[in-house]
């Protein structure tokens, strides 16, 4: 909600809510024929019950309704309207809702007195009474059960028409959740209301004991076993994320897996994962955001959250329900929107290697078993992870020369395969430039094998850098290296070879003499170069190779090195 629609809202109900109250006295003045103490004592059973809401999906629900309707039977509208603007009071104080959300006072105040007032408006309208029990119940059907009926519906009409004109929620539905938990919660606490309403005739102020006892009892018990199948849902949506993550070998995919299914579980507008393992400071490996999504670890930087950095520390979980509680904790890296967090360690083998940390905008989000079940997803998160660098290092290691980094031949020769294999859906030309450095025997012979290995290296690094995404290079073997161009025609591969010999050729690569005391010294080398084109001068990966290994041979070795030649045939 906008600050501007803030406003609004607060002098609607500056405007309205004393008006109404006012409106109520003159029409429906109260019944009380001086029974303060139990007007005292329902207010005190309302209270007790407003502070024991249940959370369903971030919206506090609880059972006033029942003790509403005995309190608008016994004593009208009036008093009725007021007990249950108080209740609505002790409710949002015992919520400890934010400043900034502190507009939640006028709307429910706004909205709970309409829904009083249409339904005691409907209930006088249809010829229904007040005051003590006469007995007959039959007379007071139709009133009570219009009463109910639109206590169900006005309430669902304003809650819908807020979340869509207020909130802006776009996507909220009319006959969704919310409406059949409001129906349910009414229906099973509203017979108790005409009990209290019964038994307070006959039995006076005993009679709250009798029945509000009982039904606070209930409230709590319903409140505990809500959360005891919240918690066990939660166990089994861990269970089902944890068989997710650890199926997959790709660390982005396991990330990107864990927040979405994360965000969805918990009320969560930033999430971050960090990374603890070798490392002197926190880094963000992955993070979302509530309006630009998941973050690429592109756009990640190193975390400077102060909670974070005690949870690393102690190896202990940390929940806040409100920003006041940890803004002092912190140098402005969440949200100056968030309020409640909870961040768990992520261990592997007893040792700390990672750090998750959600935040949400509401206060009292999370809860203290939200701790138990982030902190079980935090370990299969550390094992998905820990498997997947270590299958991603096991690959990296079969695919890549551990000198040069380059991809190796295997990989390669697989890479060319595929293309072959593809070329018929996508029949772009692409090409093979195979190089070998001139004479590179006598680098080593005169200035160690070790310096031999820099150039390598370095024409390696010159290679890449040319080539760039244009297509893949790999160390054939030896002193020799291969580049496959993607989409590339003959002559285009002629003059991207051609350009990879001058970037050899031209510039020097410094080395360490190692047959020479180790002193840095430059010297220069070529390549003789071999350019085949598919699927003209290759009909398969081993024919296009080899036609351009005859190439570099006998079109550049024979005819004097340092120069690109391409395959005739």
């Amino acid at each position: 909600m906008t600050a501007l629609m803030k406003r609004k809202v607060w002098l609607v109900w500056l405007l309205f809510w004393p008006l109404l109250i006012f409106a109520t006295f003159y029409f429906f003045p109260p019944v009380l024929s001086g029974n303060w103490a139990d007007v005292l004592a329902l207010f005190v059973l309302l209270a007790v019950v407003a502070m024991m809401p249940i959370n369903v999906k971030g919206t506090d629900l609880f059972f006033i309704q029942g003790i509403s309707l005995a309190v608008f039977l016994r004593y009208g509208l009036f008093v009725e309207m007021i007990l249950t603007q108080l209740a609505i009071l002790v409710f949002l104080l015992n919520l400890r809702v934010t400043k900034k959300d502190s507009h939640r006072y006028p709307v429910n105040m706004l909205m709970f007195m309409l829904v009083s007032l249409v339904s005691g408006g409907l209930f006088y309208l249809l010829g229904g009474s007040v005051g003590e029990f006469s007995g007959d119940a039959i007379t007071q059907l139709v009133p009570s059960i219009a009463y109910i009926l639109s206590l169900i519906v006005v309430n669902q009409i304003l809650l819908h028409f807020l979340k869509i004109y207020i909130y802006k929620e776009a996507d909220t539905k009319f006959f969704g959740k919310d409406m059949l938990w409001e129906a349910i919660s009414t229906g099973v606490t509203l017979p108790v209301g005409f009990l209290l309403y019964m038994l307070h005739t006959y039995l006076g102020t005993v009679a709250i004991f009798f029945v509000g006892v009982p039904f606070i009892l209930a409230s709590l018990m319903l409140r505990l076993y809500y959360s005891s199948q919240k918690v066990n849902n939660l166990l089994q949506q861990t269970s089902e994320i944890g068989q997710q993550i650890t199926q997959s070998l790709d660390t982005d995919e396991i990330l990107n897996v864990f927040l979405n299914e994360v965000k969805d579980m918990f009320l969560v507008d930033y999430a971050y994962i960090m990374d603890a393992e070798h490392v002197k400071r926190l880094t963000v490996i992955k993070r979302y955001e509530n309006e630009r999504g998941i973050v690429s670890k592109e756009e990640s930087n190193l975390y400077q959250e102060g909670i974070s950095s005690r949870v690393w520390r102690s190896g202990r979980s940390r929940l806040y329900t409100k920003r006041s509680q940890w803004k002092n904790l912190t140098e402005g890296v969440l949200s100056d929107a968030a309020n409640s967090v909870i961040s768990v360690p992520m261990k592997r083998n007893k040792n700390v290697v990672g750090i998750i940390t959600l935040a949400s905008d509401r206060v009292r989000s999370y809860e203290k078993h939200h701790i138990l079940v982030l902190q079980i997803l935090a370990n299969y998160l550390a094992v998905a992870v820990d498997n997947a660098r270590h299958y991603e290092e096991t690959k990296r290691r079969s695919e890549r020369c551990p000198l040069t980094n380059l991809y190796n031949f295997r990989f390669f020769g697989e890479l060319l395969d595929e293309k072959y294999k593809r070329f018929d859906k996508t029949p772009d030309p692409f090409s093979i430039i195979l190089l070998d450095l001139d004479h590179f025997k006598k680098v080593n012979d005169t200035f160690g094998h070790h310096s031999g290995n820099e150039v390598l290296c370095g024409v390696a690094n010159r290679l890449e850098e040319e080539i760039g995404g244009r297509g893949t290079v790999a160390r054939f073997g030896g002193e020799e290296f291969v580049v496959l161009l993607e989409n590339h025609s003959h002559k285009k591969s002629v003059q991207v070879a051609e350009d990879l010999r001058c970037s050899i050729a031209d510039r020097p690569f410094e080395i360490y003499n190692d047959l020479d005391n180790g002193n840095r010294q430059v010297i220069y080398v070529t390549a003789s170069i071999g350019v085949a084109t598919a699927p003209d001068q290759g009909e398969d990966a081993q024919t296009l190779i080899r036609n351009a290994d005859r190439a570099m041979y006998t079109g550049a070795k024979r005819q004097g090195r340092n120069r690109v030649a391409s395959y005739v045939g």
